[in-house]
């Protein structure tokens, strides 16, 4: 799987407290190939598949929560649309929507995971990603459900 090797490195540097800076690193080496591939993709008219590109995925989509955190809204709701366009797996695409669906409410990441995202994964398959969410997702799901159509098919 593409991005597999360097993912466990980096996975095993964040456990045990590794160097910042090759952690750092790392991530930047790995976001830019999961960007390369995205774009591949794309430009060929091709999907992102599950699990074939799992690490590809988790690249970007760690990337857009890194976007959120720093309120880079429009950037990280535009890999979010990305993600729910991209990635060949309905699962996944519906947790993706959720997450724009936070951003277009413009809520800081922290309050959104706390009251909409369940932390627990009922499917070891998705381990890598929040598939669960509150009930209170309803609510911005009527409230954005509209916008979210727009911009979707933008």
């Amino acid at each position: 799987m593409i991005l597999e090797k360097e993912y466990k490195e980096f996975d095993e540097l964040m456990v045990k407290n590794g160097d910042e800076d090759r952690i750092n690193e790392l991530f930047g080496e790995i976001l830019e190939k999961a960007i390369e591939v995205l774009n591949e993709k794309s430009e060929n008219k091709e999907f992102l598949e599950y699990p074939e590109h799992q690490y590809v995925i988790r690249a970007l989509f760690e990337y857009m929560l890194e976007l959120w955190s720093e309120r880079e809204f429009n950037e990280a709701k535009a890999l979010g649309y990305d993600l729910a366009y991209m990635v060949n797996d309905e699962n996944l695409k519906e947790s993706f929507s959720m997450f724009i669906l936070g951003l277009l409410e413009k809520l800081p990441i922290e309050k959104f995971l706390d009251i909409y995202v369940n932390p627990e994964n009922e499917d070891d398959k998705y381990e890598m990603f929040f598939m669960s969410f509150n009930d209170e997702i309803d609510e911005l799901v009527i409230k954005h459900r509209d916008t979210f159509k727009k911009e979707f098919s933008e």
